[in-house]
């Protein structure tokens, strides 16, 4: 159905105006059309709002979910939903792996003016790295939301990131004026902090993993979809592990970065980790642990201070942390202490500062330790993928040197520094050529705060789930896992879609709506009796339903009664007498009011210089009266026998001038010399000083003496009556 345009209402014809007693009426100043077709033919209606088309299902909602990155890879994490006309983008990220404009996700694959609304899990750049790109340099309009400790820890990142990146300025993805503008358009919410925006519900859950990590629930007409991004479900030193929402879900798109694997027992991996650092400075070397800047730095930083404080050996040997954004960092940790693990607050509220930590620096410039031997020591560096920075620097120094070692503590992305390392080489190329031996000792010990297999099906298990999208995942690794959960539960639907493979997910129409007020009374005693009942169906923006009788409907809902007025216009080239005689023929009640034919007191029909206007309250009778006299007045304009059987063999034309040539003679004899207008068939007379006109097609009676013109117009209508014993208005 093509929706009619509500026009602007006007008040039609001066007071007065008519021969018959009436009221002056709205009168639509746009015409609108409306053409019906079965809901078999067109299942969908296109419906525009802000230049952008959108689809709507109309026999059943299909729910869209499209990967633009970390589709069968790890890295750049972006996620679009759709849904009932909504779309959300779940992260923004980069992917450390590359550099410039092919990091970003395929956002060419998007129309960014479509994007509602950003939800953003976490800081890290993989998640988050291109929200100034995509806020800035793309026509997106929307919101973008996280936690709070999310937003300042982003602030520094970005930062960081735009200074290090050696690409050239044409293709540096975003600088520190994006970064700044972005900062404006970001908007926070805590844990479980029910937002809705746009009709989309969403709430925000702990997701472990780093410092202000969640999962998104969003919830489109009680639809529930649950973005995990990175989380955990171990506990860690500085961090509780990720909870798991009290809600059935129905959809859950879940990070499978580790596939398949399960992660070592948490204290046998601290004991080998603190084992082989113990090790590698007592033999004289220097042990480089490459880290994320935040985030699993933490976790070790408490772990190696706990180890020192309990081996009075290694107080000598110290711990450098090296990042230039340390201190505000752990200001950060310091700020948010409330975020962290229990024994983190517990210490906090014991007044002691967890972050003040006794055998952790500051790392010095680094040049210092090309220039000068200072010793045994552990250096934290990032990033955590040696792929550029400190960490890459220190890597070229003491990868020669057999004493030294690298433990990579985190998960490493095909591509890179880290994951070539995997493979034990005798030496590496870098990628500006330089060939370095690595005779260091290389080992893995995971502390990535990214969810197992056991954790993952677990969660899978109590949410109940009933489709599972993987993503941020190694295309191997993330099959593997798919074919399992597959084979442990046989009834889930599992996906795993590449990027830009849409999942496309029809959801059954919900055809339920809650009852409220006088008419839950009704229900029970139509249950006993098995009668019907009727009532108002509202649904708000998020799909809420409810049915209520219509005069209770600002007390349960924020709606107020209205009416709709519709109008149709169209050319009529006969008089809108030939109309009111043929629409005689159905109805009786067919008047002339203030110069309009209204039908059955619900219709009002006005014909203006050869253009017919039908207009109308909306309401299932005025709808039907109305369709008759629109198909009427074009039955009389498409056949010309019907005209003649109405006329009478006679012109219409000709009587119409006799008859306003006879009532100007009656006229002239009541009121005296009269002003005539052959053509337009209009009259003009002065009694008593007042001037009163006459115009004969509209039978309008025009006076400011009231009393004068209620005489002409009972003059007019007795001249006529009696010329036509059954008169035609």
């Amino acid at each position: 159905v093509a929706p009619r345009a509500p026009p602007p209402a006007s008040a039609s014809g001066r007071a007065g105006s008519g021969w018959l007693h009436g009221r002056a009426m709205a009168a639509a100043a746009g015409a609108a059309t409306a053409a019906a077709a079965p809901a078999s033919a067109a299942p969908a209606v296109n419906v525009a709002g802000g230049g952008v088309a959108r689809k709507l299902e109309v026999d059943g909602d299909v729910l869209e979910i499209t990967p633009l990155g970390a589709g069968n890879e790890v890295g750049r994490s972006c996620c679009i939903v759709r849904f009932r006309g909504k779309v959300i983008m779940f992260d923004c990220g980069i992917h450390p792996a590359h550099s410039g404009m092919s990091t970003l996700p395929y956002f060419d694959h998007i129309n960014p003016a479509e994007v509602d609304v950003v939800l953003i899990t976490h800081f890290h750049l993989d998640h988050s790295g291109s929200v100034p790109y995509f806020v800035n340099r793309t026509e997106f309009k929307g919101k973008v939301f996280m936690t709070h400790p999310t937003r300042p820890i982003c602030k520094l990142l970005w930062h960081d990131y735009a200074r290090i990146s050696k690409i050239s300025a044409e293709d540096q993805i975003f600088g520190a004026a994006d970064i700044d503008a972005t900062m404006d358009r970001i908007e926070l919410l805590d844990f479980h902090d029910e937002r809705q925006y746009k009709g989309i519900k969403f709430t925000a859950y702990r997701a472990g993993h780093v410092l202000g990590a969640c999962m998104f629930m969003i919830n489109i007409g009680g639809i529930r979809v649950l973005y995990t991004g990175d989380y955990s479900r171990e506990v860690d030193r500085h961090l509780p592990q990720a909870e798991i929402p009290n809600l059935r879900v129905h959809v859950l798109i879940v990070e499978s970065t580790y596939g398949i694997q399960n992660h070592e027992p948490r204290e046998q991996r601290e004991r080998r980790f603190t084992n082989s650092v113990h090790q590698i400075v007592k033999q004289g070397g220097k042990c480089l642990l490459p880290v994320f800047a935040l985030g699993r730095a933490q976790e070790l930083l408490l772990i190696l201070e706990d180890y020192w404080e309990r081996n009075s050996d290694l107080h000598d040997i110290p711990i450098y942390y090296n990042s230039p954004m340390a201190t505000k960092c752990l200001r950060i940790f310091e700020t948010y202490t409330n975020m962290c693990s229990d024994s983190v607050q517990q210490q906090a509220n014991r007044c002691s500062n967890p972050w003040n930590l006794k055998y952790v620096k500051n790392m010095p410039d680094r040049h210092q330790f090309q220039d000068a031997d200072i010793g045994p020591c552990v250096v934290l560096a990032a990033p955590g993928m040696l792929q550029s920075g400190a960490s890459r620097k220190l890597f070229e120094q003491w990868a020669p040197d057999k004493r030294n070692g690298i433990i990579v503590s985190g998960y490493s992305v095909s591509g890179t520094l880290a994951h070539d390392l995997k493979s034990e080489p005798e030496s590496v190329t870098l990628n500006d050529g330089l060939k370095v031996p690595v005779r260091a000792t290389i080992k893995f010990i995971s502390f990535s705060a990214h969810s197992d297999y056991n954790q993952t099906s677990d969660f899978i298990k109590r949410l109940k789930a009933n489709v599972v999208v993987l993503m941020h995942g190694e295309e191997h690794e993330m099959a593997r896992m798919r074919a399992k959960l597959r084979s442990e539960y046989p009834e889930l639907n599992v996906c795993a879609p590449q990027n830009c493979q849409t999942v496309a997910l029809r959801v059954p129409p919900d055809r339920t709506a809650e009852a409220v007020g006088s008419l839950v009374e009704e229900l029970a005693d139509a249950k006993r009796g098995r009668t019907e009942v009727s009532g108002v169906l509202v649904e708000d923006p998020t799909g809420t339903r409810v049915l209520l009788r219509p005069e209770e409907l600002m007390t349960y809902t924020t709606l107020s009664a209205c009416s709709v007025q519709q109008c149709q216009r169209f050319a009529f080239p006969h008089s809108l007498a030939l109309l009111g005689r043929a629409l005689r023929e159905t109805y009786d009640e067919v008047e002339v009011v203030d110069g309009c034919l209204s039908v059955c007191d619900c219709v009002r029909v006005r014909l203006t210089r050869q253009m017919l206007c039908i207009t109308w309250d909306a309401s299932p009778v005025s709808d039907l009266v109305a369709d008759s006299v629109s198909l009427a007045a074009v039955e009389l304009t498409r056949s010309p026998p019907a005209v003649q059987a109405l006329l009478g063999q006679e012109d219409m034309a000709a009587k119409e001038a006799r008859l306003f040539r006879v009532l100007c003679t009656y006229l002239q004899q009541e009121f005296g010399r009269l002003d005539i207008d052959e053509d337009a068939q209009r009259a003009c007379f002065e009694v008593d000083g007042s001037r009163v006109e006459v115009d004969f097609p509209s039978r309008g009676v025009s006076c400011e003496l009231e009393t004068l013109r209620e005489r002409v117009r009972t003059c007019l209508r007795r001249c006529e009556t009696a010329l036509r014993p059954v008169a035609p208005f």
